[in-house]
């Protein structure tokens, strides 16, 4: 499932942020240090994963800027403007994603995005996959969360 979310943030990225096309820089099994970002839950009826995107401050910045067609000129979004235009983001790329894993995991249901500071935990019930990628001058990491009882990849 992580390739999905890939594809989906490629799509998002392309489209709603006008990034140029981003390189794969890492598969980690924990997010870096000094994230934050936004994540959302995708429910089925026997299971529950959660998507995100992190990335440092000015990623953060650079990411909501591109949603709103402001340039790197234009002043610092405030924290809550931030926040906003983080959430709608993963809000985007979890309806891509969710298109693209419909045939296999059935009906989803999206829950509301959550605006974070700080990395994923993996614990002893749930895993979470890691992908660095940068576009242009930004760098974010793509994150899913799922339940170690299933096998997600």
């Amino acid at each position: 499932m992580m390739g999905d979310l890939e594809v989906a943030f490629q799509e998002v990225a392309a489209t709603a942020l006008g990034l140029p096309p981003f390189s794969i820089k890492a598969r980690l099994e924990e997010p870096p240090p000094g994230a934050q970002g936004a994540y959302l839950a995708l429910v089925t009826g026997q299971s529950s994963i959660q998507i995100g995107i992190a990335s440092d401050e000015a990623g953060c910045q650079a990411l909501a800027k591109g949603l709103l067609s402001m340039t790197e000129a234009d002043p610092p979004l405030a924290a809550p403007e931030l926040a906003d235009a983080f959430c709608e983001i993963v809000n985007i790329v979890a309806g891509a994603f969710k298109s693209r894993v419909r045939e296999r995991l059935g009906s989803l249901s999206m829950g509301l995005p959550i605006f974070f500071h700080g990395p994923a935990q993996a614990t002893e019930h749930t895993a979470v996959q890691v992908t660095v990628v940068e576009a242009g001058a930004s760098t974010a990491a793509l994150l899913l969360v799922y339940p170690r009882s299933h096998g997600h990849g």
